[in-house]
């Protein structure tokens, strides 16, 4: 390690230091050339709330690389509970400070910082281009190698972009709502009524029978949409839904999630789809996901480009977004490290 990485002080990023705060909004804004040009730029409310609210079940611990009193890098792990990993959300050295040996200082500082929250691995995605695709930077595959770093050989998935102004998916209206079924709108937050629907949905993605919803205290089954929630209006994000209710039980059978930032009006997250597995086979996620768009349209009628993110395994949600116009742009690759290097 040269001079320069010798000489850095780490400070913790923490939401009650204000200082510390606007100095790593700065440089992650200043770092914008590193964003895919088919990503969203990122949002100052949206990157100032994910410090103060981290998504439900886990913890965040991250650092502010200093360098003469000047934030040069930054490092942030997300701490799944009761995982061994720690997972890399951030590792980011100032444009104009890079190849002095921060990068590799950030890195083997997050082994340090894992180990120090008992953690054994660290684990990350790295983009990489689609055969016939957007070019990607193949630097850092190169640099994770060099680090000891290797593909995990799983949490492969392809991300997704649909530009609403190539291609209009409700051009010809929306499909009809299947019999027996009918289609019902919410916001950010989730309706009590089906608060619990949502919560097992998301756990089970659909697999658990739609009659056990519900068992066990309602606290414990409404947590997680509660604490997702808690964390999206944290961050300055508005959320659209629409969910289908099958009309002979009244149960929740399948919905759909958008969300935005405060940011950028143009840019929309395609979130989570789930139809349960007693009510799939009907077409209802390309008509939740139609249906939700037009809902978004009208009270975000700017919004133009649409990205979405999906695991491999995950073969008829990427088909179905194919259908909709969404074009794949680049593939991330899980990789893994162990917080201990090999000597």
């Amino acid at each position: 390690m040269n001079d320069t990485a010798a000489d850095l002080r780490f400070v913790p990023l923490d939401a009650g230091d204000p200082a510390t705060l606007d100095a790593w909004l700065r440089l992650t804004l200043d770092s914008t050339e590193d964003v895919p040009l088919s990503a969203a730029p990122p949002c100052a409310a949206d990157l100032t709330g994910s410090v103060r609210f981290a998504p439900p079940g886990t913890a965040l611990a991250g650092e502010l690389a200093l360098l003469g009193g000047q934030a040069v890098g930054a490092l942030r792990l997300v701490l799944p509970d009761g995982a061994p990993v720690a997972v890399v959300d951030q590792l980011l050295t100032a444009p104009k400070e890079r190849r002095q040996g921060i990068g590799t200082a950030l890195f083997r500082r997050a082994r340090a910082l894992a180990a120090g929250h008992g953690r054994t691995r660290l684990v990350f995605d790295v983009v990489q281009a689609l055969p016939g695709g957007p070019a990607r930077d193949e630097g850092p595959a190169a640099f994770a190698t060099a680090l000891g770093a290797s593909p995990a050989g799983s949490h492969e998935g392809v991300h997704q972009w649909l530009d609403l102004g190539a291609h209009d998916p409700l051009a010809d209206g929306a499909p009809a709502v299947p019999a027996g079924y009918r289609l019902q709108r919410w916001g950010t937050i989730t309706p009590d009524a089906f608060a619990i629907a949502v919560s097992e949905l998301e756990r089970s993605l659909g697999e658990s029978p739609p009659e056990t919803w519900g068992e066990g205290p309602e606290a414990i089954a409404t947590s997680h949409v509660r604490r997702f929630e808690r964390m999206r209006v944290g961050r300055g994000r508005r959320a659209y839904h629409v969910g289908a209710v099958h009309e002979e039980t009244g149960r929740l059978a399948g919905f759909t999630s958008a969300s935005k930032t405060t940011g950028n009006p143009e840019h929309l997250l395609q979130g989570m789809t789930v139809v349960a597995a007693a009510h799939r086979g009907h077409g209802l996620g390309l008509v939740l996901k139609l249906a939700n768009l037009a809902h978004v349209r009208e009270y975000e009628p700017r919004v133009r480009l649409i990205e979405t993110a999906n695991a491999d395994s995950n073969r008829p949600m990427i088909a179905l977004n194919e259908a909709m116009g969404f074009v794949p742009q680049e593939r991330f690759v899980s990789w893994e490290a162990p917080v201990a290097p090999a000597v």
